[in-house]
């Protein structure tokens, strides 16, 4: 099973995600289950590489959320129209 790095990170305004993408990170959002929705930053470098796999959208990821394991289904990735890089990752969390 594949397994990325994620942080937490608390942002409330789009300079802030503009930020993160500078950065070489990708926002993304996990949701599902009885949790709460998690705000999450991953890497574009990591991402990218998992995303070449032909089975990317099918398979289960492991998320290891600041030493806490989850286990998550990409579900959306929206893409920048221009430069054709990852902006922002849907995961589905499995229960």
């Amino acid at each position: 099973m594949n397994s990325l790095e994620a942080n937490i990170r608390d942002t409330k305004t789009k300079g802030d995600l503009s930020s993160i993408r500078n950065s070489g990170g990708v926002p993304a959002i996990i949701y599902g289950g009885t949790e709460q929705n998690e705000k999450v930053t991953i890497s574009k470098k990591l991402l990218k590489v998992l995303m070449d796999k032909d089975n990317f959208l099918s398979n289960i990821l492991t998320l290891n959320i600041d030493g806490k394991t989850q286990n998550a289904l990409p579900r959306e990735i929206k893409y920048d129209i221009i430069t054709d890089e990852p902006i922002h990752v849907d995961f589905l969390r499995v229960v």
